[in-house]
């Protein structure tokens, strides 16, 4: 499986829950028809502010038993390896806390951000990241409060937009699909995200970094 063109993958990741678990999510930049630039440190740095930035507001709904602990960006070739040389990290300088301090929730519920490209289906049309812990309002509906839902809209827009035009981060937000088939070369495809969408319903994450380590209690029955 290859990309059409060299592509830089951004992770942000931290920990959750005093420790015991750890998240990540993450998105990539690049170009439509050719290879993505080295990403600098200048870059990642600028992307961790917008990230904490993001994940500190009151009104992007992440909870405090959340830490936002390092971003990274790696560029990946055409083959899908990272390119030595190639990978940046950025660490906050002091911690990086969720907003809200109620409304926790397990660690594999997320809520998602869809991001669009002008394509109506296909490779390249559609793809996702999970923001980490939400921590708002559910309703009797089994739905987040539509006032949630639209300022983590708002919010991740300003994050996204906050890379638009800056000198040190050339790539734009891109979807990069794998090839697949005989030809994998022939059917990967690259295109920008013109638009992102988040919903109302908490999503599940099936996979998690690590496991909570469960404590039982029993009860013998009469």
């Amino acid at each position: 499986m290859v990309y059409a063109h060299s592509v830089v993958r951004v992770t942000l990741s931290g920990t959750m829950f005093g420790g015991a678990e750890e998240w990540s999510t993450g998105f990539f930049l690049g170009q439509e028809g050719s290879d993505a630039t080295a990403p600098t440190q200048a870059a990642i740095d600028q992307i961790r502010d917008a990230w904490a930035t993001f994940f500190t507001s009151a009104t992007s709904y992440i909870s405090s038993a959340y830490t936002f602990t390092q971003a990274k960006a790696a560029l990946i070739d055409d083959t899908g390896h990272t390119v030595l040389d190639s990978v940046v990290y950025a660490y906050p300088a002091a911690a990086v806390v969720g907003g809200r301090a109620a409304g926790h929730l397990p660690p594999q519920c997320a809520l998602v951000v869809t991001l669009l490209s002008d394509r109506p289906r296909g490779k390249a049309s559609k793809g996702r990241m999970y923001l980490p812990g939400f921590a708002g309002s559910i309703e009797l509906t089994g739905k987040i409060a539509a006032g949630n839902r639209d300022s983590i809209a708002t919010n991740m827009k300003t994050f996204f937009d906050s890379m638009v035009g800056d000198a040190d981060i050339p790539d734009q937000l891109i979807l990069a699909a794998k090839g697949t088939g005989a030809l994998p070369a022939l059917t990967a495809q690259n295109d920008f995200v013109e638009t992102i969408r988040v919903g109302d319903v908490v999503d599940t994450q099936r996979r998690r970094r690590n496991g909570l380590v469960e404590t039982y209690t029993s009860r013998v029955l009469a």
